[in-house]
């Protein structure tokens, strides 16, 4: 079911805001979020699923079948690392891959500001970028709806883009994407060192969050001065493994 705003509000406000409930609180706080299973008998036990990306964030112990009737519509289910027994019973055959979430440690290493070649772009810009990968564009075009996208600008042309996946009152999600022919040479670290102080600007301090199978990410984020704070757990059908 579609959660009311008031609901959905006071679901949000009963869930700490720390990086791993960041996206569950995300999609309970941008009111556009539909509800499994809710049961407040013994605390809090749901399944949030975002209608537009098609995932599922558990929280609590919610029962089998609300978990697989939300897994029905979702290309995946989100559970907490101490959360995830309830998920692995109700779906026995769905793949599992943890990812690790940081923050940025009391020594960070970004690099200084480029100002000269790092940008905002407005949603005109992001909609005008030529030669994107078709899933990138859509990617951005998504994103510059309610994120402020930053780009790093080689020889005017954006090569790598950085946003909020996420967002809640004081913490927002990294999402960085380069594209091919320019990763590995410093752009993306300029990009997110750029986003990172805009959103520092209001009061809201990153999570990096990484499949423990992407060492490319989990290495930049050691590089820049992250420090890994929690896991989740990432389902998915067997037919995406």
């Amino acid at each position: 079911m579609l959660g009311s705003s008031s609901l959905l509000q006071r679901l949000a406000a009963a869930i700490p805001d720390v990086p791993k409930w960041l996206e569950t609180r995300s999609l309970l706080l941008s009111d556009d979020c539909e509800l499994f299973g809710l049961d407040e008998r013994a605390g809090i036990n749901f399944i949030a699923r975002d209608p537009e990306a098609s995932d599922a964030y558990v929280v609590g112990w919610p029962a089998p079948e609300a978990i697989v009737e939300a897994a029905s519509v979702s290309k995946e289910v989100i559970a907490q690392f101490d959360n995830q027994g309830p998920v692995v019973a109700a779906l026995p055959h769905w793949n599992k891959e943890s990812a690790t979430l940081h923050v940025l440690g009391g020594s960070p290493r970004l690099p200084a500001e480029r100002g000269d070649v790092v940008r905002l772009l407005t949603r005109k810009e992001v909609a005008s970028i030529a030669g994107l990968p078709s899933e990138l564009r859509s990617e951005l075009e998504v994103a510059a709806r309610w994120s402020p996208v930053a780009a790093t600008v080689v020889d005017g042309r954006p090569v790598s883009f950085c946003y909020a996946g996420s967002e809640t009152e004081s913490l927002w999600d990294i999402s960085i994407d380069t594209l091919e022919g320019y990763r590995r040479r410093g752009f993306a670290a300029l990009c997110v060192a750029y986003m990172i102080s805009h959103m520092r600007a209001v009061g809201k301090e990153p999570v990096w969050g990484a499949y423990e199978s992407n060492d490319a990410s989990l290495g930049l984020a050691a590089k820049l001065g992250f420090e890994a704070v929690d896991r989740l757990v990432v389902f998915q059908p067997p037919t995406s493994a």
